[in-house]
C-alpha cells in the first residue's frame, strides 16, 4: 500500500513479521548537508525534537536517546556508508536512512521496521514531523516541534485512519 501524505510518499511494508513503513521525501539541499544532519549530534539535536540523541556513526557504537525529562532508551549503529547509508536499532525497532542525489537536492527514504504492530501509525506519524523539522532546519527555518510528543495526536490519527485498515 502506497499513498501520498503532505508531500511524503508513505508505504506500508508488510514482507515479515515486523511492519514496517517507508516514508520518502525530497529535499532542496545537497547530499552532503543532509548526511550531516543524519550523523553529526549537533546537526541531529538541531532538528530531532524533543528528545536529544548521542552517536557515533561507526557501525557496533552505541546510541542513545534521551526524552524530556530524563527517560532514555539504547540504540545501537549497525551499518553506515557515507554519505549514502545509515542504520541503527532504537530499542526493538530499526530505522534505515538511504539518501540519494537528485541533481542538486536530495532524495531520502527512510525506512523504520517496528516491533509492535500496534505501534506503526504512531511511528510513521511521528517520523513524517520529523521529516518536516529536518526540512524546516536544512532550509535555515527556526525548528519548532508541534507539541511536546514526537508525533502530533491529529497526525497520528490520520495514519491510523490510512494504515490500520492496511495491515490486516
Amino acid at each position: 500500500m502506497s499513498l501520498d501524505v503532505d508531500g511524503t510518499h508513505v508505504t506500508l511494508c508488510r514482507d515479515s513479521a515486523r511492519p514496517s513503513v517507508r516514508l520518502q521525501r525530497r529535499y532542496p539541499a545537497p547530499v552532503a548537508a543532509v548526511w550531516r544532519c543524519l550523523v553529526e549530534p549537533d546537526q541531529v539535536n538541531a532538528w530531532w525534537t524533543p528528545m536529544t540523541v548521542e552517536l557515533v556513526p561507526e557501525p557496533g557504537a552505541e546510541m542513545t536517546f534521551t526524552w524530556p525529562g530524563g527517560d532514555t532508551e539504547p540504540g545501537q549503529v549497525l551499518a553506515v556508508d557515507p554519505p549514502h547509508l545509515f542504520v541503527y536499532t532504537w530499542g526493538p525497532d530499526t530505522l534505515r536512512w538511504d539518501l540519494s542525489a537528485a541533481g542538486g537536492e536530495t532524495d531520502l527514504t527512510l525506512l523504520t521496521t517496528v516491533a509492535d504492530p500496534g505501534h506503526i501509525a504512531y511511528s510513521a506519524a511521528g517520523w513524517h514531523a520529523g521529516l518536516d523539522l529536518l526540512g524546516d532546519h536544512l532550509a535555515g527555518r527556526p525548528v519548532v516541534p508541534a507539541g511536546p510528543e514526537p508525533a502530533p495526536a491529529a497526525l497520528v490519527q490520520r495514519y491510523r485512519r490510512l494504515l490500520d485498515g492496511e495491515q490486516g
